[in-house]
């Protein structure tokens, strides 16, 4: 009687302590996003709803659309040396280079890798023959 008495404590008590440890923290609260500091008032396009999103579009679009053609051949000439500043050095050197691709080396390695020697009649009877009498074996 003593013994099943030890043994209910004892399991009673692993099962209260193995519960107790598995029991995770609560999750920390992620903390809300804020607008970027250098950007003034502007606030993430992720946190915008579809409206919002939508009406900014238009009012950019309209304000686009009240400029003249050299206003906006000037936007964009300013865009272009803005994004030109902002590259980094791997980035230009990229950018100057672009991709290099060889289509005549591309197509020489493909015909290279597509002549393989087929395997002849015998070959493959062969190879048939082996098979069976290797998965007889097991």
């Amino acid at each position: 009687m003593n013994k099943l008495l030890v043994s209910l404590i004892a399991g009673a008590f692993a099962f209260a302590s193995a519960t107790a440890l598995a029991q995770a923290p609560a999750p920390a609260a992620k903390p809300a996003t804020q607008p970027i500091p250098s950007e003034g008032d502007l606030t993430p396009l992720s946190k915008m709803d579809t409206d919002k999103a939508k009406a900014a579009r238009a009012a950019a679009k309209a304000k686009w659309d009240k400029m003249t053609p050299e206003e906006q051949a000037a936007f964009k000439k300013n865009m272009k040396a803005k994004r030109a500043e902002e590259l980094t050095a791997m980035e230009a050197v990229a950018a100057d280079q672009g991709p290099v691709f060889d289509a005549k080396k591309a197509a020489a390695e493909a015909q290279a890798s597509k002549a393989q020697p087929l395997p002849s009649k015998q070959e493959r009877q062969a190879d048939v023959t082996k098979q069976g009498k290797g998965s007889t074996g097991q």
